[in-house]
């Protein structure tokens, strides 16, 4: 049974035994990295609950930065486009 539907993985630092959250990972394989870290420490239901909350923080900053950097001319959006994950 998955927690969060639209979550396949969650990236650990590669630091050992690190508790530290940096992103996640979406089943389409698409990465997205959390705008701050978020550290599985404590009750499991406090610390996915701050995954939670850093989930939709990450994708409004995300998906804000990408409305500003669109082009001005729209048809010349290609890299733009592959730039961010869906």
């Amino acid at each position: 049974m998955k927690c969060f539907d639209a979550i396949k993985k969650i990236q650990f630092s590669t630091d050992k035994n690190s508790t530290e959250i940096l992103g996640m990972w979406s089943a389409e394989s698409e990465y997205v990295s959390f705008s701050e870290s978020v550290y599985a420490v404590g009750a499991v239901e406090d610390w996915l609950s701050r995954i939670e909350k850093m989930m939709n923080q990450s994708l409004y900053d995300f998906t804000k930065k990408a409305f500003h950097e669109y082009p001005d001319d729209g048809t010349k959006r290609d890299k733009w486009l592959f730039k961010y994950a869906a």
